[in-house]
């Protein structure tokens, strides 16, 4: 049985929290997912998404949590509200606040746009 935006987009939300960013990647995006940062800077697939998150996460000393604060599902689109708190090599701490709007199509993310708050 086909699942339901809603499910897609919990399970998507349960595996982020858990910190398996990568994992997720694979099991939820499409190859040709696109992704934009709130600066605008973007990445253009999947592949690329995983570069970008590997070497970011090579930097890090740990991964402490992840916060889901909100999520809403609309007509092929969803929105979930993040706090990620993460230590840096240096052991600075590090808190993102980010609203996260994915688009879906045949339960595959095909774009995500990062939206920063302070």
């Amino acid at each position: 049985m086909k699942k339901t935006l809603r499910e897609l987009e919990s399970e998507l939300n349960e595996t982020t929290r858990k910190g398996q960013i990568l994992d997720a990647l694979a099991a939820f995006y499409d190859e040709g997912c696109t992704f934009e940062e709130s600066d605008g800077s973007r990445r253009e697939d999947r592949e690329a998404q995983h570069a970008h998150l590997s070497a970011f996460f090579a930097t890090l000393r740990g991964f402490d949590g992840a916060t889901l604060h909100a999520q809403a599902i609309g007509d092929d689109v969803t929105l979930s509200e993040w706090t990620f708190a993460m230590t840096a090599g240096d052991g600075t701490p590090i808190v993102w606040n980010e609203v996260l709007v994915r688009r879906w199509r045949d339960g595959r993310v095909v774009a995500e746009k990062f939206y920063q708050a302070s």
